[in-house]
């Protein structure tokens, strides 16, 4: 009888401990499932600011490579005009050269200016960004006043911003304020400003900026873009 009874004892102690066990599986799951769930939450939310992120780089870069290639097409068309011209100049004085700009392109400084920033933009166009680099330090450090200077110090910055190189940026897009105060890129080479800035997690220099362009420049494409810098840093 003793040992019926014990047997009955031990039955029911192990029963009692499996249910203890199984209890305590249940609750190390659902534990596990609740911190899945977060996981997932938190990779859902990264997800979508990431898919923004991207979408807004992606019209950015649209809007670039729009601009880029109505200046060439400019350029072209330029180059066009002036092959007629100087072929239309020669055959009135009955002297027709084979390469009627050739003598022109090596004496001509204007002409070598525009040469330097025809190239950089195909560079640019053709994702060549740091041979554009060097053809717009050059045309800079040649021409400082030249034509196409404020392009050459704009897209010089922009090279560099997209590069991570935000100091030599920052120091760029100064000098083009600097030297060409109150030209047409002035508003989007503060909102650039701005963006170098907030890279280097310096947020008041950031916002400083960003509000430059909003107050000063309102109907511009940049205080739209500064707006929502930051709406972004106040969320």
């Amino acid at each position: 009888m003793n040992k019926f009874l014990l047997s009955l004892i031990l039955v029911f102690l192990s029963g009692n401990f499996l249910a203890q066990s199984q209890q305590e599986s249940l609750e190390i799951l659902l534990e596990k499932l609740n911190k899945l769930e977060e996981e997932i939450a938190n990779l859902s939310n990264n997800l979508d600011q990431n898919t923004y992120e991207l979408q807004r780089i992606e019209d950015a870069n649209q809007l670039r490579y729009m601009d880029l290639d109505k200046r060439i097409h400019q350029l072209e068309t330029l180059i066009l005009l002036s092959n007629e011209d100087d072929n239309q100049d020669q055959i009135v004085s009955g002297d027709i050269d084979e390469n009627p700009l050739s003598d022109l392109i090596a004496n001509d400084e204007s002409e070598e200016e525009f040469l330097l920033w025809s190239n950089s933009l195909k560079l640019i166009e053709n994702s060549r960004y740091s041979e554009a680099a060097e053809n717009l330090r050059l045309l800079i450090l040649s021409f400082p006043r030249g034509e196409y200077s404020i392009e050459a110090y704009f897209y010089l910055g922009d090279i560099y911003f997209q590069q991570q190189m935000y100091q030599d940026s920052i120091e760029t897009f100064n000098s083009l304020l600097i030297n060409f105060p109150e030209n047409n890129r002035t508003p989007e080479t503060i909102f650039k400003l701005g963006l170098n800035f907030l890279r280097l997690e310096d947020e008041i220099a950031a916002i400083s900026n960003f509000n430059n362009v909003i107050q000063n420049y309102p109907e511009s494409s940049a205080a739209i873009l500064s707006e929502e810098e930051l709406v972004k840093l106040n969320n």
